[in-house]
């Protein structure tokens, strides 16, 4: 990381760590105004996150999705794009900025603790399959977050998401916050098996097979699967919806360890860089 680019990052790490505690300040002492600032604040590490992949991308010449220290990063920059476009769309959804801005501070500081040098692509990475496989990745991971951030203010209850009214100025509909709630994940479902089917295109370019049975590609599966299972259940079994919510916040951990946690555990061939 030169310097540039540690400008841009520490940056919007300062600006995660300022919006999440300004966000908790607003909704304990119900402060309007700092609960506007702390939006403005986001929308600026939004700015200067895509400030840093791009400066990044221009030093390396390659989209920044190869390493474990960009892949966090692109996951973290589609979540934000994801939250501003919703709530430029749709005003209501400001309050999620509680959830969000969190998980996305939270993964930040995990960032900080990976090694940031971009390293030389080699010629399995020299392939365009691995730039749609890893950019499907991270916007799914993106998608499931935030469906998994919905599920958070679900379960907050109508009664303390009521209270927040004062705070946030509007607040989504309760009873319709389950709809939304399902199809950010099917929504990141369909991206999820795109990165699979990706991968394995690039996979089979790479090393001449299709499926290894790889610890990444096996918990790749086994989180798509499991969405499936719980998409499946919500649809055609009506599995209750606060039972939905809490299962599809453990189904995000999933897919966050399968894209960040596996090499703490397990060798992969999934090497980056």
């Amino acid at each position: 990381m030169n310097a540039i680019e540690s400008v841009f990052y520490w940056t919007t790490a300062l600006l995660h760590a300022a919006t999440f505690s300004l966000v908790l300040f607003s909704l304990i002492f119900k402060k309007t105004s700092s609960f506007n600032v702390a939006r403005w604040l986001f929308l600026l590490a939004f700015i200067t996150l895509t400030a840093f992949g791009v400066s990044r991308w221009i030093r390396t010449g390659h989209p920044p999705f190869v390493t474990l220290f960009e892949s966090m990063i692109a996951a973290i920059w589609f979540t934000l794009l994801i939250f501003h476009i919703a709530r430029f769309k749709v005003k209501q959804v400001s309050i999620l900025l509680l959830p969000v801005s969190f998980i996305s501070f939270l993964m930040m500081g995990w960032s900080s603790s990976l090694p940031a040098e971009a390293s030389p692509l080699s010629a399995a990475l020299s392939n365009v399959w691995l730039f749609i496989h890893a950019s499907f990745a991270t916007s799914g991971a993106a998608a499931f977050l935030m469906g998994a951030s919905f599920s958070i203010i679900y379960l907050m209850g109508k009664e303390k998401l009521d209270s927040m009214e004062r705070v946030s100025a509007k607040i989504p509909d309760y009873d319709s916050l389950p709809t939304t709630i399902l199809n950010f994940h099917i929504f990141g479902l369909i991206l999820w098996g795109v990165m699979i089917v990706s991968g394995s295109i690039w996979a089979h370019a790479a090393w001449g097979r299709y499926w290894a049975w790889d610890p990444i590609e096996l918990w790749s599966l086994i989180s798509w699967l499991l969405y499936g299972l719980l998409l499946h259940t919500r649809l055609a079994f009506r599995l209750s919806k606060r039972l939905f919510c809490w299962l599809t916040i453990f189904a995000a951990t999933t897919v966050v360890f399968s894209l960040w946690g596996i090499q703490y555990i397990y060798e992969t061939i999934h090497s980056y860089g």
